[in-house]
Parts: C-alpha cells; sequence; structure tokens
C-alpha cells in the first residue's frame, strides 16, 4: 500500500512545520531573548514578550526572538537549531532565565521566592542551542 499523503503521518514530516514565524513583540524586546505569549493574535502575528521564570503569568517560553524588522515586529524561532549564543556547553541542558536571557542550571532562589524551571532546548555545540518546543515546566522554591 502507498501512502499517498505524507502528512498523514503520526506527528509529521518536519518539512511541513513552521519553525519560524513573525511575530508582534514590545520595544523593549531583545534578539536572544525567550519569548512567552501575551495575548491574542493580531493581523496574524501571534503577540509575544519575553519570558520571566520568576512570574507565572510570562511563562512558558514558546521560542527565541532571532530578529526585528521594527521595534515592534520581529520573527522567532519556535525549534530547531539557533545560532545565536556562543560558548555553550555541548549537551548542557539550556533553562529559560530571567528577564528572557538562557541559563546552564537552576539559580540560587531566595527564601519566599519561586522559580518555573522550563527547558527549552540543550546546547549542541559551543555556538549551536537546539531548540526542543517543550513547554512543560517545574517549580522550584527558595
Amino acid at each position: 500500500m502507498e501512502l499517498l499523503n505524507p502528512l498523514t503521518i503520526a506527528r509529521g514530516d518536519n518539512r511541513y512545520l513552521l519553525k519560524k514565524i513573525e511575530v508582534a513583540c514590545l520595544a523593549g524586546d531583545a534578539v536572544g531573548n525567550c519569548m512567552c505569549i501575551r495575548g491574542v493574535r493580531v493581523n496574524g502575528k501571534w503577540r509575544v514578550e519575553t519570558a520571566d521564570p520568576s512570574e507565572r503569568a510570562k511563562m512558558p517560553a514558546v521560542g527565541i526572538l532571532i530578529s526585528k524588522s521594527t521595534p515592534t515586529v520581529g520573527v522567532m524561532q519556535m525549534f530547531g537549531v539557533c545560532d545565536l549564543f556562543t560558548a555553550m556547553t555541548p549537551g548542557q541542558l539550556v533553562l529559560v532565565g530571567k528577564d528572557g536571557d538562557v541559563l546552564d542550571e537552576v539559580p540560587v532562589i531566595l527564601p519566599g521566592d519561586y522559580f518555573w524551571a522550563q527547558q527549552i532546548g540543550i546546547a549542541v555545540a559551543e555556538d549551536l542551542l537546539m531548540l526542543s518546543g517543550v513547554a512543560s515546566m517545574t517549580r522550584y522554591s527558595g
């Protein structure tokens, strides 16, 4: 039996999945920031802002801002290989950090504070981050 439509394969073929999308971001969002959803789509663009694991409303991260064409329009990469970073340890899990940066370990948490740890990807080389597209989080309390 021949498969007529490759899109019928469970989980699909990554050739048909969007890895990068145009987004409506905030003027203060910087290239390299981990991004979360901030509201409903406008003109077909996802509205995003910098993720912050110390605020539940700004998690989970859904991708990394890889470019900006104007202060409020950019391109976000959701999964796949991202080459924006340097000095990473290959094989190291990468977490979403405060202010949208990336971390290689859970930070020190003060008493009464908390941190939503989300693995956004894994370093596959010193300058390559493989974004996993996983949104599961673990809450660490101080």
